[in-house]
């Protein structure tokens, strides 16, 4: 079940992190802890998505996101950890046209079974229903280094967008619809990525240029892929 992220899942998704990113309480290096989980709920609630296995009530994945101000032809170039503040979104925009992906991590014994995919979508699909022109994230080069030393950043990732190499993560995105648009050096820790992300962007085709980005008030919502869902309320518009 894909839903939105409440008080009640804080906890498990601070250690949901520490699973993924071999982290702990006492050493979190770049994982979210329940108190950032529990302040992003307050400051974009409707952007906030949790995966739970419904046999169990354990988080399986999760989402993060903020809303900002963008410009596709001038992609912001900077660490990770900039862009989101360490982690509390300080950057976030109520009326900003774009959904920045800040983070989203699937549990290790639920990979490759769509987990991602649903988080996705359920993130698509609050873009168009807040009429945004779309959403852009930085996907770190996870599998750069096994290229690192003869190939630059920028070949590397024209040859992933060609089909001729396979990284774990930019691949991924693309084939969800993402397009790559500019390396970022020092933009992770992560020494498999040699400290290299690229800027993504998926554009909204839903958006009308002609209608201003809604401002949903949130409530209870549950995201099940395929199923009709409900209208948008007629919040305030941003």
């Amino acid at each position: 079940m894909i839903t939105r992220s409440g008080v009640q899942y804080a906890e498990s998704m601070e250690m949901l992190q520490h699973l993924v990113y071999h982290s702990t309480p006492q050493v979190p290096q770049d994982s979210m802890r329940a108190e950032q989980f529990r302040h992003h709920m307050k400051v974009f609630p409707q952007g906030q998505f949790v995966a739970v296995d419904q046999a169990t009530n354990e988080v399986i994945g999760l989402t993060v996101s903020m809303r900002l101000d963008f410009d596709p032809e001038h992609p912001f170039i900077e660490p990770w950890h900039v862009t989101i503040s360490d982690g509390w979104l300080m950057r976030h925009k109520p009326k900003g046209e774009w959904m920045y992906g800040v983070e989203s991590c699937v549990h290790p014994a639920y990979r490759s079974m769509g987990v991602g995919g649903k988080l996705m979508e359920a993130r698509f699909e609050i873009a168009r229903r807040q009429n945004l022109r779309g959403m852009v994230a930085g996907s770190a080069l996870v599998s750069y280094y096994r290229y690192s030393e003869r190939l630059s950043p920028e070949d590397y990732v024209r040859g992933v967008v060609a089909g001729k190499y396979f990284d774990t993560n930019l691949s991924k995105q693309i084939a969800k619809g993402f397009r790559p648009l500019m390396t970022i050096p020092n933009y992770v820790t992560d020494v498999e990525a040699c400290g290299w992300g690229v800027v993504i962007v998926w554009d909204n085709p839903a958006y009308d240029p002609l209608q201003k980005p809604r401002r949903i008030f949130a409530r209870p919502y549950v995201y099940y892929p395929h199923a009709r869902q409900p209208e948008p309320e007629q919040g305030q518009a941003a």
